[in-house]
């Protein structure tokens, strides 16, 4: 009789830690949806936090390319409710679309080209800052985050013509969404006038 009332407290015990620890891996394949789930191509929205005294302002694109469409979306935070002054880096989430190849191998990847046809074209790689929704060796990556310093993002939102290598699939920026980013930094104050 002793070893029922134990047996019973021990199976909670294991039905209780299953369950928080199935919670811990659900949350940990995904990094952070919030807009970019549900967000459009062009979408931009403006978030005051009282805890933080910030004001996020943020910036949706969905780009396409021969491999697919990915989403990338922009996202700072300035001080106070009224910003005048700009970030010192620029928040990136990639996400893999969900009606992309499931086939298609999507390894750690966020590179950008910039004016590739132009005389002095340049890249930036982010790819060694990203960290990603699953960074097991040899892993699908379907999100990702990593900062962009704001003196190259102002270099960025200058380019004739964006081509990124996100996740192992190359797309490109069409010139409403440079142009976009043009705005977008306008609004950050990363614009050089």
């Amino acid at each position: 009789m002793r070893t029922r009332p134990t047996a019973l407290r021990v199976s909670f015990g294991l039905v209780v830690a299953t369950l928080v620890l199935s919670g811990f891996s659900v949350s940990a394949r995904q990094i952070s949806a919030g807009m970019l789930a549900t967000s459009k191509d062009l979408d931009t929205w403006t978030n005051y936090y009282d805890d933080s005294r910030q004001t996020e302002k943020g910036l949706s694109l969905v780009l396409g390319g021969k491999g697919g469409e990915m989403r990338l979306s922009f996202s700072a935070r300035l001080e106070g409710r009224f910003p005048k002054n700009p970030p010192a880096s620029v928040r990136l989430q990639a996400s893999a679309d969900p009606r992309i190849n499931p086939n298609t191998q999507r390894t750690p990847a966020l590179e950008f080209l910039v004016d590739a046809k132009e005389k002095k074209p340049w890249s930036i790689d982010l790819t060694s800052e990203l960290t990603v929704d699953n960074p097991a060796p040899g892993a699908m990556v379907n999100d990702a985050i990593g900062h962009i310093r704001g003196a190259d993002f102002t270099r960025l939102v200058k380019a004739k013509t964006i081509r990124a290598n996100i996740f192992m699939v190359d797309v490109e920026f069409r010139q409403d969404q440079i142009r976009a980013l043009e705005k977008y930094a306008d609004s950050i104050f990363l614009k050089e006038k």
